[in-house]
């Protein structure tokens, strides 16, 4: 996306909407076809204040149980984007990779803010049981009557010495 026009008019605001579709790559694929909204808005010469916002559905499974579950998104953003005549630091420059003099890479960008908001787990509830180690049961309907013990490997060489003397 060329953003010539509104790095170089004071107070130009520009607002679109960007549907995710094949075009925008990402490791999971979303449900129906969302659409994320992009403002930008000239705050100075070469300075724009891009602020966006959406939701994004994914069907995924439990990280422990392996439900399918939905994962909803709520994206709310906001990032300064600098044209390429104005000077900054390496941090500043590196922070806005998936911009280069006055495109915008919309994937790049879009991509970062998913990840950004990615869950560190996907649970189907908080306190998911998850499977069983030793049968595979969905420990959330109920125990399976496997021994669930599992000796700290510390003490291994006690345990040994243990059972020698028995």
């Amino acid at each position: 996306m060329n953003l010539t026009e509104v790095f170089q008019q004071e107070g130009k605001r520009v607002t679109i909407e960007v549907p995710l579709d094949e075009k925008i790559k990402f490791d999971y694929e979303w449900k129906d076809h969302p659409i994320i909204t992009l403002e930008f808005q000239n705050l100075e010469k070469g300075k724009i204040m891009l602020k966006g916002w959406g939701r994004v559905s994914f069907p995924l499974s439990c990280d422990r149980c392996l439900i399918p579950v939905e994962e909803v998104l709520s994206l709310d953003f906001e990032r300064h984007l600098y044209g390429p005549d104005v000077s900054l630091d390496e941090d500043t420059k590196e922070e806005q990779y998936y911009l280069e003099g006055y495109q915008l890479d919309l994937s790049l960008l879009i991509q970062e803010v998913l990840h950004m908001y990615w869950p560190t787990k996907i649970l189907c509830k908080e306190d998911c049981k998850g499977i069983c180690k030793k049968c595979g049961k969905d420990l959330n309907q109920g125990a399976c009557g496997c021994d669930d013990f599992v000796p700290d490997v510390r003490f291994a060489n006690l345990m040994d010495i243990f059972n020698n003397s028995q």
